[in-house]
């Protein structure tokens, strides 16, 4: 666990100093800059984007990890074809996409065309944007499974911000016009790509050969139906958590997908420290199983479930606790989904808090059941999303996401615990809840300075030691105890 947690603190720290210039972009320059179609068309394209992956790369990236320590073993670096072979499968993936959109230009217009209608006039910049997306996603896996995740994550968090917030600045000096900044915004991650590629080269970590080796002859059946299950379950995921932009999209226009971008934007803050360990537990865990090594896998579960909950709940307590005070900051409709990140802030805690449960089934000889439980979540997340939205708008995306996340989690908590004896909670579990709940409480009671941005700083500083104090006191987490007391040494080594 020393590997994992001392990684993802790295990319965690990484992650939000991205969020953080994210959090510029999408809560100040986007909604006082840009109309909120215009900002939602960015979003849209980014959640398509997302979708879209796993779909051009038949989930390639997760079989990297689960099968890249067999090619590790048996071949040397220079005969190991697995990249080029996923680099191939991937770029035939999103020709596949080219194609499906000439088919399908019919009703994509029919859809989109009403309600919002500059979807349509900037659709053929989906392109290169997911061009860049799907690569980029090919070499990002392939880094991870060579234990490179740093340079990875500072690239996708905070490259690709810094260059849309630069894309920004040109718009508002009338340097760019808007259609300039779309074109730019669709190439922000091939820019990205670029420079991963670069990096590996330095490192001599690119290694593509197309050279058909005795590995993937012997294992290529295998790759394939592990690839196209976890396809289908990544897709399934994937498609239940941003369905709702594209439903209110489509029954509300981009106005409404803009507000959402910021509920989900807050939401997805929560996420970060469960995307930093999950990058890194990966292959660690496909590892694991292949040594049989399941002391390793029970250390890895239980200990990411407390530290990710740890996290969830300091981060969506810390916002929940300011969600007036950052909605005085944008313009007043913005505020209509305000109880979307109630809901989603809910859900996130609840996803996390069950830890690294889909790498621990992703990378298990049980890892079909993952196509299972995503094809069920999707069949509850789909019209949940469509009636709820169309009955009570906005807010109903809210409510779709918590039921759905909380049925998918529950049913793979039961399957982990019969399946291999797991279980990720304990004691521990209740006393990280019930410090977090005091704390906030306990923060409800600080009287308003009449500023918003005093208020802001003091309510999250106030219950950061409240929480903080709580955890490492009553010691609910010795590896974050631990990590504090190294953080701690070396700024005593550094002020002496």
């Amino acid at each position: 666990m020393g590997v994992v947690k001392h990684q993802s603190l790295k990319s965690s720290i990484l992650i939000y100093v991205g969020f953080a210039i994210g959090g510029i972009n999408t809560l100040l320059l986007f909604p006082n800059f840009f109309t909120s179609a215009e900002f939602g068309l960015t979003r849209i394209m980014m959640d398509l984007g997302i979708i879209l992956v796993p779909f051009c790369t038949f989930s390639t990236g997760t079989m990297v990890n689960r099968f890249y320590p067999y090619y590790a073993s048996h071949l040397p670096k220079k005969d190991n074809d697995l990249a080029g072979w996923v680099l191939l499968a991937s770029i035939l993936g999103f020709l596949l996409f080219v194609a499906g959109t000439f088919i399908f230009k019919g009703l994509i217009i029919r859809k989109f065309g009403t309600n919002s209608p500059l979807f349509i006039d900037y659709f053929y910049l989906l392109y290169p944007f997911v061009l860049g997306m799907v690569l980029y996603s090919v070499f990002e896996s392939y880094s991870w499974s060579r234990h490179e995740t740093v340079m990875p994550n500072s690239l996708k968090e905070i490259g690709t911000r810094l260059f849309t917030m630069l894309l920004i600045g040109l718009y508002i000096a009338k340097l760019l016009t808007f259609t300039g900044f779309m074109w730019w915004f669709s190439l922000s991650y091939v820019l990205a790509l670029f420079a991963l590629l670069i990096y590996l080269r330095k490192k001599n970590l690119l290694d593509i050969t197309f050279k058909l080796s005795k590995v993937t002859r012997r294992l290529f059946k295998r790759m394939v139906v592990y690839s196209l299950s976890i396809m289908g379950a990544t897709i399934c995921v994937l498609v239940a958590q941003n369905i709702d932009a594209l439903i209110i999209s489509s029954f509300k226009g981009l106005d409404q997908a803009a507000h959402l971008a910021i509920a989900t934007y807050m939401a997805t803050l929560i996420q970060v420290p469960q995307r930093s360990i999950a990058g890194i537990a990966t292959p660690v865990m496909a590892q694991s199983w292949k040594d049989k090594n399941i002391a390793k896998i029970e250390e890895i579960y239980q200990k990411s479930a407390l530290l990710q909950l740890v996290a969830a709940l300091f981060i969506f307590l810390c916002i929940w606790l300011n969600i007036d005070n950052i909605y005085r900051i944008m313009p007043m409709e913005f505020a209509a989904a305000k109880y979307v990140v109630l809901m989603l802030g809910i859900s996130k805690v609840i996803d996390m808090g069950t830890g690294v449960n889909q790498q621990l089934i992703g990378t298990s000889r049980y890892w079909r059941f993952e196509l299972t439980s995503s094809i069920i979540l999707a069949a509850l997340s789909i019209p949940l999303n469509y009636f709820l939205i169309k009955k009570h708008g906005i807010i109903g995306s809210g409510y779709s996401s918590l039921i759905s996340m909380f049925v998918f989690n529950t049913i793979r908590y039961f399957f982990i615990w019969k399946r291999f004896g797991l279980q990720p909670f304990s004691f521990n579990t209740l006393k990280a809840l019930a410090i977090a709940l005091l704390a906030y409480g306990l923060c409800l009671l600080i009287p308003s300075t009449g500023n918003v941005y005093a208020d802001i700083l003091i309510d999250s500083s106030v219950f950061a030691v409240l929480f903080g104090s709580g955890i490492l006191v009553t010691k609910v987490s010795m590896d974050i105890n631990s990590t504090f007391i190294i953080l701690l040494n070396r700024l005593v080594k550094r002020k002496t």
